[in-house]
């Protein structure tokens, strides 16, 4: 996987070069993806806008959504569809039709024609929000009306004389009866006062995610880890058995390289995002990061099912049935382990990059401080 990602750095020469003060743009299908240094987008029609750069602008109206990032991102015109922005200040001063998911230190934010997602140091809410909100911050400011429920987490709430909550307004706190709400922008019996600690077991709940959807999920990814596996232990079965045992046996060292492993192509995907060129290939190296990663967890799954086998004195799988097997007992304990808030969340992880990094040093065995000295 080291060699694949230096290719792409050799093979995109001009992606990293394009960087630089002067924005450049690309049409296509309708669509417009700009980067550089700074951009500003104030003419020509477009539907979706891709646009990533230190200072970051749209000037002009869109008909799709918008996809923004940068050290300082201003939405300053209308969109047509959804809004999802990423930086240090994100200001929207011009309304969103569709929904807004938000992310940086300060957030400024106007109308919203649907659901808002907001997620920063400090999120000052100025427009109406025609759903839901959903806001996790140090400090929030509620200046406008919320038309429907409101989930939010934070040190400080603050209300302005024009706050209204129009739903159930859920409050998450350390000490939640300390946050003062006026009774004008909601009343007693529409407040819901909770801890932090209930924040994690109401974050599913929060986002939509039912529990029969989740359990489907886990019993969907358990059968495609077990199928996978399977189909590695039939087409490969040697380099599945040194990456187990490279998984059991180093495993620190196999975490290394798996963090290593991943960070290459996130970090690619960083790189390739403030481009023109590389603009246009962040997804595959996205697409990239996220197959590394779940090759990581069936590989982790599998050595995981051997460990568990080995301990109540079964030997190790030899037929590739058996080894499909393994797979499913070790996707079983990863996804019931992986249902303790916070803690389940890590072990998942670190099973996927230690599972990363057995399948990387088995296949291209990289090494370190290796001595590249002409022999005399």
């Amino acid at each position: 996987m080291l060699k694949i990602l230096f290719s792409l750095l050799v093979l995109f020469p001009p992606v990293l070069a394009s960087a630089q003060d002067t924005p450049e743009f690309l049409r296509l299908g309708g669509d417009l993806y700009g980067g550089g240094s700074a951009v500003v987008v104030a003419d020509g029609a477009a539907n979706d806008v891709f646009l990533a750069a230190q200072d970051t602008r749209l000037a002009v109206p869109i008909s799709g959504s918008a996809h923004l990032a940068g050290q300082t991102v201003t939405l300053a015109q209308p969109v047509a569809g959804n809004a999802y922005a990423a930086g240090q200040t994100v200001t929207l001063s011009a309304p969103v039709t569709g929904s807004a998911t938000l992310a940086g230190q300060t957030l400024n934010i106007g109308d919203i024609g649907r659901n808002l997602r907001a997620f920063g140091q400090s999120v000052a809410l100025n427009g109406t929000v025609g759903g839901a909100a959903l806001i996790a911050a140090q400090g929030v400011t509620f200046n406008s009306t919320v038309n429907g429920d409101v989930a939010v987490n934070a040190d400080t709430i603050d209300f302005g004389p024009a706050a209204r909550i129009g739903g159930t307004l859920t409050i998450y706190h350390s000490d939640p009866n300390s946050i003062d709400v006026p009774d004008a922008a909601a009343p007693a019996e529409r407040i819901m006062r909770k801890t932090i600690e209930q924040w994690s077991e109401d974050a599913p709940t929060s986002v939509g995610v039912s529990s029969d959807t989740m359990w489907r999920g886990i019993l969907s990814t358990v059968i495609t880890v077990t199928v996978l596996a399977a189909l590695l232990a039939a087409l490969m079965p040697g380099k599945l058995s040194q990456m187990r045992a490279m998984f059991l046996t180093r495993p620190f060292r196999s975490f290394w390289f798996g963090f290593l492993t991943l960070s290459a192509a996130i970090g690619t995907t960083v790189v390739l995002a403030i481009t023109l060129i590389g603009l246009l290939a962040t997804p595959m190296s996205i697409l990239l990061a996220i197959v590394l990663g779940f090759a990581g967890y069936i590989v982790g799954s599998y050595a995981l099912g051997v460990g568990f086998l080995d301990l109540i004195g079964r030997d190790v799988p030899g037929a590739w049935i058996e080894r499909a097997l393994a797979a499913a007992i070790g996707a079983v304990v990863i996804a019931v382990v992986g249902l303790v808030p916070f803690f389940g969340w890590l072990v998942i992880l670190a099973v996927s990059l230690t599972g990363l990094g057995a399948l990387c040093i088995v296949f291209f065995r990289p090494r370190f401080y290796s001595d590249a000295s002409p022999s005399a």
